[in-house]
């Protein structure tokens, strides 16, 4: 059974990732932090979610009531790991999305590399048609626009790659700084997420 719903109201701006955290997703990863910080929105995914108190599920479960939009993407069909095993995380996740997008204002889209691979592999999705973004940050970068764009606020694709690239690197550095060859760590996505939000400031985009 789901956990209640939280009371506390979602934030306007913030944004949930269900995304893939693997070292080959890693520039599509900063292409979305970077994508949303450049449309003035607030990226936010489980690497946030302490251990201790309430259980796993019951955590993740509030950090995706408290933003009033989610990205999910389902790029990932195949097996991993050591043990050669499907990943449910992200299915299981949107599915929790899903629930919470008949009760209240939540908005979910959902991402996908291929065109029409989700009809095969999840086909109760049938009808919400995702967005493709071909593997590629570019391509990333479009569907955060066609996401969250809006004619009043949405940055041209060009200014939004630049911002990507100049994330990229601070993101690159960081790693560096703390020996390690990915970005997915609690206190780097911090880290990452406040600089993506400085970059877009100072590029005029916010």
């Amino acid at each position: 059974m789901l956990p209640r719903k939280p009371a506390v109201s979602a934030d306007e701006q913030s944004v949930f990732l269900n995304v893939p955290f693997d070292r080959e997703y890693s520039p599509l990863f900063l292409a979305l932090i970077a994508g949303l910080a450049g449309v003035g929105r607030t990226p936010r995914c489980v690497l946030e979610v302490a251990s201790g108190g309430r259980s796993r599920l019951e955590r993740i479960f509030a950090l995706i009531t408290s933003c009033e939009a989610s990205i999910h993407d389902l790029s990932r069909v195949g097996l991993s790991g050591e043990l050669k095993v499907p990943r449910f995380n992200m299915p299981f996740e949107l599915g929790i999305t899903y629930a919470l997008s008949q009760s209240s204002s939540h908005g979910f889209f959902v991402l996908e590399e291929k065109a029409f691979r989700l009809q095969a592999s999840l086909s109760d999705l049938n009808g919400h048609d995702p967005h493709i973004h071909d593997g590629t940050t570019t391509g990333v970068l479009r569907c955060v626009l066609d996401c969250f764009g809006t004619p009043a606020k949405a940055p041209p694709l060009s200014a939004l790659e630049t911002l990507t690239e100049q994330l990229t690197q601070t993101a690159l550095t960081l790693q560096r700084e703390h020996r390690t060859e990915s970005p997915f760590h609690p206190y780097l996505f911090r880290q990452i997420e406040l600089a993506a939000a400085k970059l877009a400031r100072r590029q005029g985009l916010l």
